[in-house]
């Protein structure tokens, strides 16, 4: 269960971030993460949950957005999605990752401490 070894990476630097920059409370985390993480959503999920108990962070709203592996041949150039680590096109085992191994921060909102209660912020845009 790496997700929770994630998931408290993740807090600890976001309590940091609001801690220096003064954000209001951390109300929602948007991830992009790619399937080769092998990231369960569910196990991740209750990870942030469990991870977030009281916490400045804790009732915020985790959201995560799968990315598919995309391969592409250093031979041919020809890219696919998922399946074996062999181009389809000419056989050659010069592959290239190019989308699946992310585990990054999309975004990040807060609520704006001046603001009414069900006003937020977006804080970090990583997109």
């Amino acid at each position: 269960m790496h997700e929770l070894s994630l998931v408290k990476a993740l807090v600890d630097l976001l309590e940091k971030e609001a801690r220096e920059k003064n954000w209001g409370r951390v109300t929602k985390v948007t991830l992009r993460i790619g399937s080769m993480r092998q990231v369960i959503p569910d196990v991740m999920a209750f990870s942030f949950d469990i991870a977030t108990k009281e916490s400045p962070m804790e009732g915020a709203e985790l959201e995560m957005l799968e990315l598919p592996v995309e391969l592409r041949c250093r031979s041919c150039g020809k890219e696919w999605e998922k399946g074996p680590f062999l181009c389809p096109h000419c056989g050659s085992s010069d592959v290239e990752i190019r989308q699946g191994m992310e585990l990054e921060i999309e975004s990040v909102e807060v609520e704006d401490q001046d603001a009414p209660k069900d006003q937020h912020t977006q804080v970090c845009n990583g997109g």
